[in-house]
């Protein structure tokens, strides 16, 4: 009788929420516009990071090369654009467009030759964006340069070279791909589930606190429904714009990354249809949860702005723990990590953006978990429409 008397009443209240929420098109362009906004500026900032690394050249002023005409020979090099200068304060050169200014001073020569180390003098505009990247760059170049000319005077004079340094560092880097690639997307994931909570604002504040000060929601609650309908019915519309801003931004992302130089960032793209896919199921019981906790959120608020106001606090709060629990290490790898919603999906998402493999059972354990926890927030939510208080609140 229950499952007779479901499909008739829940089907139209169903039509009517889905209704409402995509014919709001100010609410359906604002999950359009974030979800595609932070894949193509994610995209643009690697590809300016990577080519200002890799492609801009370091232009160094040297005064004085006429005491070291070697000097200025051995310091050219890839992306290393030395011009020897005659005259002129570093400070002009500096604002001339130089990175770089070293300068040798006169009795750099005969010092040199006697073994005294004369001095180098390096001036730089720290207040520059590139003055720490070319600064780096040059002290590299100095320091090979410097170990060259110390193993020459060292075999000139019959002194192995090996007596001054007893071993050799060799650093070789063991990480994979996967692992450089779950470094640099770490932040991906928090951005996506940021998506589903600011994709489903405006329609989840309107839902409840709007159709509150319109009264539309009391002839609502007028009709023979139960109360756990009406809040499940709102929580399905409102999370199918979340859930839609979340897809786009993965399929943004991901059709953006043939785009992005992740070759030079040591990353292999892994992820397919397919990865978009799963990753869009992953995210479907966390849209949920965010959907009806929007909703409970608006209808305790006093107003519509006051809803709005609570609800634009709290799109911060997942990136922000997200955010602590990655500074502060906590150690996310024990499997009872992915039964706790938004750190599960983060874990998840940073997998699969990778070409990592995710456990089955783990993430249907942690799905469930999440929709128990949606079950809890629409039982509380039709005790709440029970109230009287609800619909007069202030």
């Amino acid at each position: 009788m229950e499952k007779r008397r479901f499909r008739p009443q829940m089907a139209p209240l169903l039509l009517k929420e889905f209704l409402e929420a995509w014919r709001d098109r100010r609410a359906l362009w604002m999950a359009i516009c974030f979800s595609l906004m932070f894949p193509v500026l994610l995209a643009g900032v690697t590809i300016f990071v990577v080519k200002k690394n890799t492609e801009e050249t370091t232009r160094l002023a040297l005064l004085g090369a006429e005491h070291a005409p070697l000097l200025e020979r051995q310091l050219r090099g890839p992306n290393l654009e030395v011009e020897a200068v005659a005259e002129g304060s570093p400070r002009q050169l500096l604002n001339d467009g130089f990175d770089l200014v070293l300068q040798l001073p006169d009795n750099f020569s005969r010092d040199y030759r006697d073994f005294r180390a004369p001095p180098l003098y390096l001036y730089v505009d720290s207040s520059a964006t590139s003055a720490g990247r070319a600064e780096h760059h040059l002290q590299e170049r100095l320091n090979s340069l410097q170990q060259l000319v110390v193993s020459q005077r060292l075999t000139a004079r019959g002194v192995a070279p090996q007596l001054l340094a007893p071993w050799q560092l060799q650093v070789r880097d063991v990480s994979t791909p996967s692992s450089r690639g779950a470094l640099i997307l770490a932040m991906v994931p928090g951005l996506l589930i940021l998506t589903l909570f600011v994709a489903s604002l405006a329609t989840s504040v309107d839902t409840s606190a709007g159709e509150r000060e319109r009264l539309s929601l009391e002839t609502l609650l007028l009709q023979p429904l139960p109360a756990w309908q009406v809040i499940a019915a709102k929580t399905l519309a409102v999370a199918s714009l979340g859930w839609l801003g979340s897809l786009l931004a993965i399929a943004a992302l991901v059709a953006l990354m043939p785009v992005m130089p992740l070759a030079e960032l040591g990353i292999q793209q892994a992820t397919t249809t397919g990865g978009v896919l799963v990753m869009g199921l992953l995210l479907l019981p966390l849209a949920l949860l965010v959907a009806v906790v929007q909703i409970l959120l608006a209808l305790r608020s006093s107003s519509f702005k006051d809803a709005q106001t609570q609800l634009s606090i709290l799109q911060i709060a997942p990136v922000t723990l997200l955010m602590v629990l990655d500074a502060a290490r906590v150690d996310l790898t024990d499997n009872y990590w992915q039964l706790v919603p938004l750190v599960a999906q983060q874990q998840w998402l940073k997998a699969l953006l990778v070409g990592e493999s995710v456990s089955a059972g783990w993430v249907l354990a942690g799905s469930l978990a999440c929709l128990l926890l949606v079950a809890a927030a629409v039982a509380f939510g039709a005790r709440a429409l029970r109230r009287e208080r609800l619909l007069n609140a202030e």
